[in-house]
């Protein structure tokens, strides 16, 4: 599993010299959804490093809570938006992607999501998403977890009024397909390596695609205390005009949960 991860990596870095982070993966903190009825909540301290749309390191801090009541499983997630760095303006972003997963039997799942993201520096006055598709665990064990997922995606755009772009103020409706594999691997009781790749291409023309790698490594220090590393690497293949293809991003994180 971890080859195949690496592979994706690779192709992706290789096809384009820059690329755009538009997949939010929420597959890890699904994982982690209470076995009973209940709620959990997350907060995350951050160190990031960003390369691509965004070259900078940013500290900060995102925060989720996973519910669970019979069947169902939901998330919900508002992380951080602006941050500054020596009185300057870094980081102008906000994603507040949301999704339900439903248990239909011992593998099958059926999935809801919705997110609005706004992002300066990608040329994102707004764009917001809802989709809904099926999942299947493919594995189940205590030490793997295997599950992959399919959805419809309806998509609505509108890019900034940037100077000097040609796609300036465009308004833009799509249709999306998202496929993604993600993989938990449990090494010992205190350390799991979670691997996600997505593919999302547009479905009147399959050349306008979106790709999202991400390789997370997560130690756990104490009860309700855990280190988190993690490698993400993204590409669209037609980013707004101006816009770098490739994102890539290190973070380093202290997560606790409650």
């Amino acid at each position: 599993m971890r080859v195949g991860l690496a592979l994706i990596i690779v192709v992706i870095g290789a096809w384009s010299r820059d690329a755009d982070a538009q997949i939010v993966n929420v597959q890890g903190q699904l994982a982690k959804a209470p076995e009973t009825d209940g709620v959990t909540g997350q907060v995350e301290l951050k160190l990031d490093w960003r390369q691509g749309n965004t070259s900078v390191f940013d500290i900060g801090a995102s925060g989720a809570v996973i519910a669970r009541h019979g069947r169902v499983v939901a998330r919900a997630h508002a992380p951080g938006g602006d941050g500054a760095c020596r009185a300057r303006t870094v980081t102008r972003k906000s994603i507040e992607p949301q999704r339900a997963r439903y248990t239909i039997d011992c593998r099958w799942r059926w999935e809801v999501l919705v997110q609005h993201e706004y992002d300066a520096f990608r040329r994102l006055s707004v764009r917001g998403v809802a989709g809904t598709g099926p999942a299947l665990q493919i594995v189940q064990q205590k030490s793997v977890a295997i599950l992959a997922g399919a959805a419809y995606l309806f998509e609505i755009e509108r890019l900034d009024t940037r100077p000097g772009t040609i796609d300036a103020g465009v308004r833009s409706v799509a249709h999306r397909s998202s496929l993604y594999v993600t993989g938990i691997e449990r090494v010992g009781e205190q350390v799991s390596i979670l691997e996600t790749v997505y593919v999302q291409p547009r479905l009147d023309d399959l050349q306008d695609v979106r790709l999202l790698g991400e390789l997370a490594l997560t130690s756990k220090l104490a009860t309700h205390v855990a280190l988190t590393n993690s490698l993400t690497v993204a590409y669209d293949r037609t980013p707004p005009d101006g816009v770098e293809q490739f994102d890539m991003q290190l973070k380093i994180g202290v997560l606790v949960t409650f």
